[in-house]
């Protein structure tokens, strides 16, 4: 009788070692999950952070730009609705008047649930269907108890646009630019997921802009640019796919060294290096699913608390674009040869002895400026020209071909003193240029204010004359916007 109470209890324990094992073993596969496109070593996916992954696959792959998706901005995986506005898109009116309506959808339907959610709260003068209250509740059974938690929950109604079609384009786009950037991040030793950040920072929309300034696939600003050496007179190197990308990787090897964490130095190019190593500090850890859960900042909102999870998702999806964009290929690659020049030389010069036409020249070098496009100002000694592929042996005589005058060791710079009355605009007028160039030859930002007596860059001395102006480069300078 005993040896058989103790084979059962044998077996008990065995029963509930078991137990405990699988059940240690659903804990840790649901904290952490993998996907084939992401090195977990580099990137890995807490389960803090898995809900917000899953929202921004859906807004990237799932929902299209003519829905909003109506949802709880901390709790991303609490959707309210998807409000469907395609049928605006078919009415016959001004770009303007249709986003009006669809800013007023999006509100009215913002509103209605900030109204149930109050209703949720104990405020019984707030009008809301009593289906939409229980949805509601059972939507927050897992993170609201008590009716603060649904007050505090008003705040954060919020809606996000959908992105599929954007991304679709995206990924067309990013075939032209792919295969170098991975070249230049291979360069620097970093991981090849960050291919994946444009689609993050612009949908590779180089001709992105921000709200604060930021420019090009890449999004830096005017500050970030001159500390990377990206802006030059004559040259915004923001707008340039691969220079930009050079100077991406270099900041990011530079976060990554000071913060020794993949996840913090990708979201430190939203939320800065500085601010990403104070949220590390002070709660004692590098792991971003408690940093996104955790830290409180002024500053560390929406975007930065999103911003590794946008990255994950963008990864994954780019990497599964086969299924979810069955039919969507990425573009070839741009091809090219590059001439480094040595010597500042115009434009217009090369292109008449090379008989190349200036816009194939201004398609290949978007980070030149208006000016040197024109022949107002001359293409750095420095600058990797980037020519027609076979192109660079033609190049290389030309700039051999050109007289001593026509080569020379500084920018056709002139500088300017502000007098009392003078604007920006006033003063572009004189000199032929325009507001955003000078912004741009002086680093300015838009607030920036102009005093007497500064000295200003006006960036050109006026325009070359070419040396040889062949009917194919006469014929093709095209006006830059």
């Amino acid at each position: 009788m005993r040896t058989t109470k103790r084979q059962s209890l044998g077996s008990w324990r065995s029963v509930v070692l078991t137990l405990l094992m699988a059940t240690f073993a659903a804990t840790a596969a649901a904290q952490e999950r993998y996907h084939p496109a992401l090195d977990p070593r580099h990137f890995p996916i807490p389960s803090a952070i898995q809900p917000n992954v899953a929202f921004w696959r859906e807004i990237f792959a799932k929902y299209l730009s003519s829905q909003t998706v109506i949802h709880d901005s901390w709790h991303l995986d609490i959707v309210f609705s998807v409000v469907d506005m395609s049928d605006l898109e078919r009415i016959r009116s001004s770009a303007i008047v249709i986003e009006r309506a669809r800013e007023q959808r999006v509100k009215h339907e913002i509103e209605k649930y900030q109204r149930v959610l109050r209703r949720l709260a104990g405020d019984t003068r707030a009008e809301a269907s009593v289906s939409d209250v229980e949805r509601v509740r059972t939507l927050y059974a897992q993170s609201a108890r008590r009716a603060t938690d649904y007050r505090a929950a008003v705040g954060r109604v919020r809606g996000q646009g959908g992105l599929r079609d954007t991304f679709a384009d995206a990924i067309r786009t990013s075939g032209m630019f792919m295969p170098g950037i991975e070249r230049i991040l291979s360069a620097h030793g970093l991981p090849l997921e960050i291919k994946c950040m444009p689609f993050v920072e612009s949908m590779f929309n180089y001709r992105a802009r921000s709200k604060v300034g930021a420019s090009g696939i890449w999004q830096f600003t005017a500050s970030s640019a001159r500390l990377y050496r990206l802006v030059s007179p004559g040259v915004d190197g923001r707008h340039d796919v691969w220079l930009a990308a050079d100077a991406a990787a270099r900041m990011l090897k530079a976060n990554y060294a000071r913060l020794d964490s993949w996840p913090l130095a990708l979201t430190s190019y939203n939320h800065g290096v500085g601010g990403m190593a104070r949220a590390s500090r002070q709660l004692g850890t590098t792991d971003i699913g408690v940093i996104t859960e955790r830290y409180k900042s002024r500053r560390f909102q929406f975007a930065s608390r999103n911003f590794y999870s946008e990255f994950v998702a963008a990864v994954t999806v780019f990497a599964d674009r086969g299924t979810l964009f069955p039919g969507v290929e990425p573009l070839p690659a741009v091809t090219f040869d590059e001439f480094t020049p040595g010597r500042f030389v115009s434009l217009l010069d090369l292109a008449g002895l090379t008989e190349t036409s200036v816009a194939t020249l201004e398609t290949l070098n978007p980070a030149l400026d208006d000016g040197v496009i024109g022949g107002r100002m001359l293409v750095p000694g420095n600058y990797p020209l980037r020519v027609p592929t076979g192109a660079q042996v033609a190049f290389q005589r030309a700039f051999a071909q050109l007289p001593s005058e026509r080569k020379r060791d500084r920018q056709l710079n002139r500088t300017y003193r502000v007098a009392r009355g003078d604007t920006l605009a006033s003063i572009a007028r004189r000199f032929g240029t325009t507001t955003t160039a000078l912004h741009r030859a002086n680093g300015f930002q838009r607030s920036t204010r102009l005093r007497v007596g500064q000295v200003l860059d006006i960036g050109h001395g006026g325009a070359w004359s070419p040396l040889v102006w062949s009917p194919t480069a006469a014929g093709s300078q095209p006006s830059r916007q």
